[in-house]
């Protein structure tokens, strides 16, 4: 006679019988937690690039779908549930936002600069350059630095030109946008 019982593959988890028990249980525990995250991560990425609010669904389902997909990769003994589910949340939505641009489907908002609200008209170009020298001269010097490097190359190129890590850029990204919006330079 067959037995029904069920048995674990081997290839989808190296953890034992009682790990695999704790990941789903952890899983299905935190699953109110990971899909309010979604949904917020969903909700911001849809303000943030001016998707239709019909997206912000599509995007949930999305994330939740990737939860899902890799919870077998999930191992207690290396974090929590919670900060992998981020990860996997951050990362699928990089890779939707990245694949949305490059179809280059219209599904971004591509007004040109002189309608973005809180820029200078083009013809106060000189008053908004004197504006900008104006906040630089309020900065570090490292941040002014880093200012002039982002004129012509991208954060990444920066932190190579600088020899200084990513974190360093962007945290100099930061206090220059609150530098700008201090000012009312915001965008």
């Amino acid at each position: 006679m067959m037995s029904l019982k069920a048995t674990r593959p081997s290839s989808t988890c190296d953890l034992s019988p009682s790990e695999c028990r704790f990941a789903k249980t952890a899983f299905e525990r935190s699953y109110s937690v990971t899909s309010r995250f979604a949904a917020v991560r969903a909700a911001l990425t849809t303000t943030t690039y001016r998707l239709p609010s019909d997206f912000r669904l599509d995007l949930v389902q999305e994330i939740l779908l990737a939860l899902w997909r890799q919870r077998q990769a999930f191992d207690p003994r290396r974090g929590s549930w919670r900060t992998f589910s981020e990860c996997v949340v951050a990362n699928k939505l990089s890779s939707l936002v990245r694949r949305m641009r490059s179809n280059r489907s219209g599904q971004f908002r591509e007004d040109s600069l002189e309608n973005a609200p809180g820029l200078a008209a083009p013809s106060d170009g000189i008053e908004l350059c004197t504006d900008v020298r104006r906040v630089l001269a309020r900065v570090s010097q490292f941040d002014r630095t880093v200012a002039l490097y982002l004129i012509e190359h991208s954060a990444i190129e920066t932190t190579q030109c600088l020899r200084v890590s990513r974190a360093t850029v962007y945290r100099a990204i930061g206090r220059l946008r609150t530098a700008f919006t201090e000012a009312g330079l915001s965008p």
